[in-house]
């Protein structure tokens, strides 16, 4: 068989493959989460509910920082691996910065199984 008929051969499965992906996957809410930041986000985000420490019901009582501003953060934030602590058992801190509008804005996290409690959140 020569070069070009395997070439169209090859060409027309990956289109077929490419339509069949696409409308398999259109709609779907599907996420790559093979780097460790988006790991950890997707990971918080699947928690049920989060804690508060006694100091961040002080800042949210004091309107210094809003409910949705952490929601926002611990959805759209950047994890700073440098500045956290993934050795911890049986929870990990994790500090996580905002983006674009919160960019001061950052928080010190504590993941465990069942739940996410933020410990601080520092405004600078």
């Amino acid at each position: 068989m020569k070069f070009i008929k395997r070439l169209g051969f090859y060409g027309g499965g990956f289109a077929i493959g490419i339509v069949f992906l696409v409308f398999f996957l259109t709609g779907k809410r599907t996420q790559c989460t093979w780097l460790p930041e988006d790991r950890v986000i997707s990971d918080i985000g699947r928690k049920n509910y989060v804690r508060f420490s006694p100091e961040v019901r002080t800042m949210l009582q004091q309107s210094k920082i809003d409910t949705l501003d952490i929601q926002l953060i611990l959805k759209y934030g950047k994890v700073d691996f440098s500045k956290s602590n993934t050795d911890t058992i049986p929870c990990n801190f994790y500090h996580i910065s905002g983006r674009k509008e919160l960019a001061n804005t950052s928080l010190w996290v504590r993941n465990c199984d069942r739940f996410t409690r933020v410990e601080k959140v520092l405004s600078q």
